[in-house]
This record gives C-alpha cells, structure tokens and sequence, in this order.
C-alpha cells in the first residue's frame, strides 16, 4: 500500500508544482497588462484628433487581445479624458472599426496586423500596439517592456497621415520612428 501511495504522491506533487508556478505567470502577465492600459489611457489623454471627427460624449477605446487583456482594461473604462469619458468596447472581430476612436492591439500575426493597417490607414484612429514593430509596422504607437521599463515608440508619418497630433511633451519621452 505505501509503494503504491508514493507511485502516485511524486507525479501528484510535481503537478501541484507545475500549478503552482502558472498562476504567478497569470497574475504578472494581468499587472503587466493593467500597466499597459493605464499607460494606453494616458496616451488618449495627450492626443487630439481632428475637429470633423465625431467625440460626442465618449472616446470609443476598442480592444482586441485575449482573456488578460480585455480584462485588464476594465481599470480603465469610464475615466474621464478632459470633458469626455473613455468606453471600453471589447472587440471579438476584426472588423466594424468605424465605431473606435483608439484600437488597442494585442499579439496579432504580423499579415492580419498588416491587413487592419490597410482597412484603417488615412483614418483618425489612433493605434497602440506593443513593442517596437507594432509602430514600425504601421501603427501609431508601440509600447516596449525592455528590462521593466516601457519604452513608447511613436510613428508620426502615421500619425499625420490619420490627422491625429500627439503632445509634444510625450513626444520627448518616446522613440520617433520615420521622423
């Protein structure tokens, strides 16, 4: 009988391991993210789009990410942006972007990121993405988690192109790309 508990007691306690160790993995990629949100928030806060774009009452953020993403902009939905409020609107498709003033873009492949860049070029979108291809690529600005430190990189020949202007005083904080 004790053979047969310690047969099963070692495969039970390295699976208890292997559980344990995801959850810290979950919770750190859900802070990261919060961060990302917060900091995407602050990004709308310094950003004006032109005087023909529609901002009623709220700035529509549109989000596509999986579970933690989504779920990390919760922090962030219904703060106020000057005299507008920020609505969360989680998107299950690529598609209708019509309805976002901002599209935050979460691990996409690089041909359907490609492929929204085309759909939503000239548009006063504005586009926040992670890491440094995200604005090299097309979007307008790239968040990078290089050493716990997020690094923007800000496209501005896009963002000109959409008719968006971006602060000059998070302008110095960003790498400019295609300046």
């Amino acid at each position: 009988m004790i053979k047969q508990v310690k047969k099963f007691l070692l495969p039970l306690l390295g699976l208890g391991l292997l559980l344990n160790t995801q959850s810290p993995i979950f919770a750190q990629s859900l802070e990261e993210q919060t961060v990302l949100a917060a900091l995407a928030l602050n990004i709308v806060r310094f950003t004006t789009w032109p005087p023909e774009t529609q901002l009623q009452e709220s700035i529509d953020f549109c989000v596509v990410g999986d579970n933690v993403v989504q779920q990390s902009f919760t922090s962030i939905d219904h703060k106020a942006v000057g005299d507008k409020t920020l609505q969360i609107i989680n998107l299950s498709r690529l598609q209708n972007f019509e309805q976002c003033h901002v599209l935050y873009v979460s691990e996409l492949k690089q041909n359907i990121l490609l492929q929204v860049f085309v759909e939503i070029k000239k548009r006063p979108l504005l586009t926040i993405g992670e890491g440094y291809d995200f604005a090299a690529q097309g979007g307008m600005v790239g968040m990078e988690n290089l050493n716990g430190k997020i690094t923007l990189h800000v496209n501005l020949p896009v963002m000109r192109e959409s008719n968006l202007n971006i602060s000059a005083r998070l302008l110095k904080l960003a790498h400019i790309i295609g300046n």
